[in-house]
């Protein structure tokens, strides 16, 4: 389903969307560039050189950009977009929410396996819940039902690889000491991966 509004402060910049004409803050879009070879290329961390074009960070937004060649008329080019475009900003997107799973897990921040997410939440030392996309069952309810804040993200096999084990349903982020940047960073782009794929086509 497409967001009919997205509000930003009125100081903080916004975008407007080449598809819907929705305008909004940076964090709610995609910025997509026309790369060297004139194919388009999805700019997530929004540093790429050249005019960027953007999209509503939901599947189905990028799907209409490809499908009705929003991309060349946007650039004004002969822009190409893959058929498989949208598909690909999705595994970008969960990508670098793993990444970021991973930097926590080798500070020694992140732990992964329900008795060892159990012993962070009773140390009170849990700040954010992350469980694989299609947990369900009594761990899940159990852990609903701390309180915590909770992101379902990828699959199990997803999760696992960022620990080095073969699957992991259950993960514990610890709170934060200073700047909070795991918690916010890992909590906004499970958000962000998880709304971009519930607001599929398919």
């Amino acid at each position: 389903m497409i967001e009919a509004h997205l509000s930003a402060p009125p100081s903080a910049p916004v975008r407007t969307c080449i598809v819907t004409g929705e305008v909004g803050s940076p964090e709610r879009m995609i910025r997509f560039v026309v790369g060297p070879e004139g194919d388009v290329v999805p700019d997530l961390a929004r540093r790429l050189p050249g005019r960027g074009m953007w999209v509503l960070a939901e599947r189905v937004v990028v799907e209409q950009a490809v499908a009705r060649k929003l991309f060349a008329k946007a650039s004004r080019s002969a822009a190409k977009a893959a058929a498989d475009l949208p598909e690909r900003v999705g595994r970008l997107l969960l990508e670098r929410v793993l990444q970021d799973l991973a930097r926590a897990r080798r500070a020694g921040r992140a732990v992964a396996g329900f008795v060892r997410v159990e012993q962070m939440i009773g140390r009170k030392n849990a700040g954010l819940l992350i469980v694989a996309a299609d947990a369900d069952g009594d761990g899940l309810a159990k852990l609903s039902a701390t309180g915590l804040p909770l992101e379902r993200l990828g699959d199990a096999a997803a999760l696992g690889g960022v620990f080095g084990r073969e699957q992991a349903v259950y993960v514990a982020v610890a709170h934060d000491d200073r700047s909070g940047q795991f918690i916010q960073r890992i909590a906004g782009g499970a958000a962000r991966w998880r709304r971009y794929s519930l607001n599929g086509a398919g």
